[in-house]
């Protein structure tokens, strides 16, 4: 057989054995376009844009309340110093009163606030709720230091103990103790406590579930004693806190 014959036979078998011959050609994967970003195609998700930062809060305390709240504020404000102490105490004032002046103010939301209602309609047990309620809403968006504090039952026969209206107070208190757990100051059974009881008229007082003579200088007004007693307290509650 000539050489030549026998090359060709060769390269024939060669051929078929590396697939060539007949088979229609596998289709080549198109190459990218020239300067075209591979990435593109499927762009991965934007980012969530990183969370607002809370809304600076101050440490200064806006007390608001009726005849009772002037004295705490001007002895709490002695207490703190380095701090403003907004006298919010109206005399006369009922919690719906209290509520009207608190909507109209922008300038203390931000603030330690102190709720102190009810000491003119102490009574309308549902109104005081809804208007405390109301005052707390209005606080600046997450701000949450505030204080609810009791109402102080008079020392009178129908708020004495065993009186018309004295349980009416005390059933009151008990449900903003309930609705606000964190943020309760149950000042009314603290001032009974300190009744000096070596006292007959602090003795009596004790025995009557109300605030003691020796810190009030009528039926229901405090003294500088009793005021200072309250604004002590509040300090403590404050300084636990940590605001």
């Amino acid at each position: 057989m000539h050489r030549r014959t026998v090359l060709v036979q060769l390269a024939a078998l060669f051929s078929a054995a590396c697939g060539g011959g007949g088979g229609p050609a596998t289709p080549a994967a198109s190459a990218p376009t020239a300067g075209a970003d591979p990435v593109a195609a499927n762009p991965a998700p934007a980012a969530a844009p990183p969370p607002a930062p809370p809304a600076p809060s101050s440490p200064h305390i806006a007390a608001w309340g009726d005849s009772l709240t002037p004295r705490v504020a001007f002895t709490l404000a002695a207490l703190y110093p380095a701090r403003q102490v907004f006298d919010g105490g109206v005399n006369g004032e009922t919690s719906g009163d209290i509520l009207r002046r608190h909507r109209a103010d922008n300038r203390h939301r931000d603030w330690i606030n102190v709720f102190w209602y009810g000491h003119n309609n102490q009574t309308q047990a549902d109104q005081i709720r809804a208007d405390i309620a109301a005052s707390v809403a209005l606080l600046s968006p997450g701000n949450d230091r505030f204080i609810v504090m009791s109402v102080v039952n008079q020392a009178t026969e129908r708020e004495n103990r065993g009186g018309a209206d004295y349980r009416t107070i005390l059933e009151l208190n008990e449900s903003l103790a309930a609705t606000y757990p964190a943020h309760y100051l149950d000042i009314r059974s603290h001032l009974v406590q300190q009744a000096d009881r070596s006292r007959w008229q602090d003795a009596a007082d004790f025995d009557n579930d109300v605030v003691p003579r020796s810190l009030r200088y009528d039926h229901i007004h405090l003294n500088h004693d009793g005021s200072r007693v309250v604004a002590e307290r509040l300090k403590r509650f404050i300084d636990a806190k940590g605001w």
